[in-house]
């Protein structure tokens, strides 16, 4: 039989204990949410052998094998090392990247898989933090992953540029912008734009065919301190931008920080509400500028 110890240890490689004491359920990781058709393959297998030929998917894009008996955690975990399977992503450190599908989404504005992907293989194996750390990336101001709700989430983001000599006022513009930000000068029959309702979504710049939007910034934001679940607070979005190549070392950057500055325990959220959040902000802000 197992000890807490053994109970713990297991934990940290990703096999957690059932409720009924005598089983875990393993957490195979995905990279930026996706799994290869042999990697599919492979997990089937572990939940065919050790399971009981079921899998479940988590909140952060893991796979997860339950049923797993005592005496089988060796055998998985050969298994996984033969097949090149990965498990893990518990404890107080990076927990697995979660991204959404802007890499190939319509509205996407950045490569939100690339982003993921480099992140995970960057920091995901190696870095140690106070408490367990989440990242969120979103394409899109539909912010389907919850970029504010992360520890750290990047939003990505177009500003349209109006070019009001090549408008034709066709509306198509209009009709992709679910903010109702864009209306038709009737006499003009040129667009007009409400920088108030505009959200950044950038559809408008893929709908004009006549070049009368253009993009004249791209990019993402970044939010900081974002958590939910026993307790929870809205992320705090820094005050600058960043270009797309820049976000993977301004991610490394405040990573560092908040290693730096936190307590052992402390989420990003609770480091900014001792440390004072206008501070944090502003110490954020000179690193990254």
């Amino acid at each position: 039989m197992f000890n807490q110890k053994q109970v713990t240890e297991l934990k940290s490689l990703g096999f957690l204990m059932q409720k009924d004491k005598q089983h875990f359920s393993v957490r195979f990781l995905s990279k930026a949410g996706n799994f290869t058709t042999e990697e599919i393959s492979h997990i089937s297998e572990v939940a065919n052998k050790f399971g009981k030929g079921y899998m479940g998917i988590t909140s952060r894009m893991c796979i997860e094998v339950p049923w797993i008996n005592w005496e089988n955690v060796e055998n998985v975990i050969e298994y996984a090392k033969n097949v090149g399977l990965k498990h893990g992503g518990t404890g107080k450190k990076l927990r697995p990247i979660v991204a959404c599908k802007g890499t190939i989404c319509q509205h996407g504005n950045i490569d939100t898989q690339a982003l993921a992907g480099e992140l995970h293989e960057k920091l995901f194996f190696t870095l140690k933090t106070h408490a367990k750390c989440k990242v969120g990336i979103v394409g899109c101001a539909n912010n389907c992953i919850k970029a504010n709700l992360n520890d750290i989430g990047i939003l990505g983001y177009t500003v349209p540029k109006f070019n009001y000599d090549k408008c034709v006022g066709c509306g198509m513009c209009i009709k992709s912008c679910r903010q109702k930000a864009l209306t038709l000068d009737t006499e003009n029959k040129k667009v007009i734009l409400d920088r108030e309702k505009c959200v950044d979504c950038g559809c408008c710049v893929r709908a004009c065919r006549p070049g009368g939007f253009t993009v004249e910034d791209q990019g993402a934001k970044i939010f900081i301190g974002g958590r939910f679940g026993r307790g929870y607070s809205m992320g705090t979005c820094l005050p600058i931008r960043f270009k797309e190549d820049k976000v993977i070392e301004s991610i490394e950057k405040i990573l560092n920080y908040y290693i730096e500055n936190g307590e052992d325990g402390e989420r990003i959220s609770k480091m900014m509400d001792r440390l004072g959040e206008e501070k944090v902000v502003n110490d954020l802000v000179n690193i990254l500028s």
